[in-house]
């Protein structure tokens, strides 16, 4: 057998020189992840540094390598939370905000329908009670006139708002398919917002996925406790709805009850 080559020699032993040097922050794992914090909130700050931040900086040589391999929570600790997402407090608000809306469009009505007032009910639920029930018919095409089309795949072409008859009551619901759809937002929300809060914190290679219906699994490791996440997460997120304004080109568009189309204004 020929020997091998010198170049081929020089060339494996620079190859592992190279591996050896590249793992060695490893050794070195709490000091180096210090070191690239601190890199990181000087660049975030336009270069502005504090003693603190000087401080370390300067516990690793920035000529060195400093990556560092992300340890999981089998081999570097952490903290582990299964959160739920109260999508039950969405469907209040809704109600809560269309109530408003509901009188408003009722009042145009006041003729018809007598005088209108909420009833106790459930929190997903508006009950509303008119005083004329000769113009029950005339108070639920207005009611169901506030609905709009479902945003989802599997909604569209449904309202949003699903209203009934109860006696003399009007009864307010969301619809099936706009809860699922208020679900699956209220999901992906509360998602983004979790995985903001833990990314500015600089912890790294952090687990955020749902879980089942209605929950959040967040892994993070270098975390000492499930009440040090709960803190870093912070207050609970919350879904509100507001109402924006809309452009169309169409001057004959319906706008839809209790909205008007104003005339377009030039812009400087």
């Amino acid at each position: 057998m020929e020997p091998m080559a010198l170049w081929k020699r020089i060339l494996i032993l620079l190859a592992c020189a190279w591996g050896i040097a590249a793992a060695t922050p490893n050794l070195f794992y709490a000091q180096v992840e210090r070191h690239n914090d601190a890199v990181a909130a000087i660049e975030a700050a336009g270069g502005t540094a504090t003693p603190e931040l000087d401080a370390a900086k300067a516990e690793w040589p920035s000529f060195l390598p400093s990556a560092l391999m992300n340890l999981g929570l089998d081999l570097r600790g952490g903290a582990h939370l299964l959160a739920e997402v109260k999508v039950e407090d969405v469907y209040k608000s809704r109600m809560d905000s269309l109530w408003p809306e509901v009188r408003d469009t009722l009042k145009d009505l006041r003729d018809q329908v007598g005088n209108v007032r909420r009833l106790p009910s459930p929190d997903d639920t508006l009950r509303v009670s008119i005083e004329k029930p000769e113009g029950l018919a005339a108070a639920l095409e207005a009611v169901s006139g506030l609905g709009s089309s479902v945003i989802s795949l599997t909604g569209v072409g449904q309202s949003t708002l699903d209203v009934t008859a109860d006696g003399n009551d009007i009864v307010v619901k969301l619809s099936e398919a706009e809860r699922q759809a208020t679900d699956e937002r209220t999901l992906q929300q509360s998602l983004e917002i979790i995985r903001r809060r833990v990314d500015e914190a600089g912890t790294r290679e952090p687990t955020i996925q749902r879980q089942g219906e209605d929950r959040v699994l967040i892994q993070v490791p270098g975390i000492g406790s499930a009440q040090e996440l709960k803190a870093l997460i912070g207050k609970t997120a919350k879904l509100t709805f507001n109402a924006v304004v809309s452009r169309t080109t169409d001057a004959g568009a319906n706008p839809g009850a209790r909205n008007v189309i104003l005339p377009a204004q030039d812009e400087d």
